[in-house]
């Protein structure tokens, strides 16, 4: 049993049993046992029961060294899998969501997949084996690098996912092309993160597609909550057959209509585009994608 998923009482039994765990504890409290991995007296990760049920749900990690967690990956569901990941900025009264939904769709999600399941792998910290937290660090420190600095790297261009997180939470934007010198917008409900560019779909006979290929400038506008994005940018077609079957098994409802296989289907990315989060209680937020 892999007791970073199991029972936090029992989790916190064994490490008082084991000298070398204890030796690394930081402080155990009633919903989270936090450890000191490499021996410089500060934090470097914590197994938190977020849910309150008794079972750790959460690893908390110190991706920059200031002895500050930064990096959360909550797994709700106990499947192993995280499906939120939340990264708190230097000074910010709150935790930034990057990134949220069910399986590992995202690539944010993908690597903190990889970060989680090496942390809480059955190979570490297993009642069997009796493998220590000693050798998880080791492993960490040779095995884990890479993906950390992978997550980093996603972290400082997660704009593009906190867009595409409000746009699919907001599920309907409205999109607003020119039509000579008639300015057109109609509801949009597609939206797509692949390859790290932002996507949208629609049917190359609709006038919204003619109307695109004639001026690809164009601005997409969603509402949720007090908050309302805008997006603005030129679209680009695209005719790979990857990126139209990624976006129709995303919304299989389409299938209906579009096929990856014909002429009609039309997905088409943002290039050189500004989104903007505003609302009436804080300053605008401009993420260039």
């Amino acid at each position: 049993m892999n007791w970073t998923t199991g029972n936090l009482r029992r989790a916190k039994l064994r490490i008082m049993s084991d000298p070398e765990l204890k030796g690394m504890l930081v402080r155990s409290g009633w919903n989270e046992i936090v450890f000191d991995l490499d021996g410089d007296g500060a934090a470097d990760v914590s197994f938190l029961d977020e849910n309150g049920d008794g079972n750790i749900d959460t690893v908390a990690i110190d991706m920059t060294g200031s002895g500050e967690f930064n990096l959360y990956l909550h797994d709700s569901d106990d499947n192993g899998i995280p499906d939120t990941i939340l990264w708190a900025d230097d000074g910010a009264p709150e935790l930034e969501v990057l990134a949220m939904g069910e399986g590992v769709e995202r690539g944010l999600i993908k690597v903190g997949a990889k970060v989680y399941s090496r942390l809480i792998a059955e190979d570490f910290l297993n009642d069997e084996v009796h493998v220590s937290l000693g050798e998880m660090s080791d492993y960490l420190k040779s095995n884990l690098s890479e993906l950390i600095e992978e997550v980093q790297k996603v972290i400082d261009s997660a704009g593009i996912e906190k867009v595409a997180y409000f746009i699919e939470n907001a599920e309907t934007y409205y999109l607003a092309t020119v039509d000579g010198d008639q300015p057109r917008v109609r509801p949009f409900g597609t939206i797509l993160v692949y390859d790290g560019k932002l996507y949208i779909q629609t049917g190359k006979s609709k006038d919204v597609s003619k109307q695109i290929a004639a001026n690809p400038k164009v601005e997409l506008c969603a509402f949720k909550e007090g908050v309302w994005l805008r997006v603005a940018g030129e679209l680009v077609n695209d005719d790979s057959k990857d990126v139209k079957m990624t976006m129709l098994d995303k919304y299989p409802a389409l299938q209906n209509m579009y096929s990856a296989e014909d002429d009609n289907t039309q997905v088409l990315y943002f290039k050189d585009a500004t989104a903007t989060f505003s609302s009436f209680t804080a300053q605008p937020e401009i993420i260039k994608l």
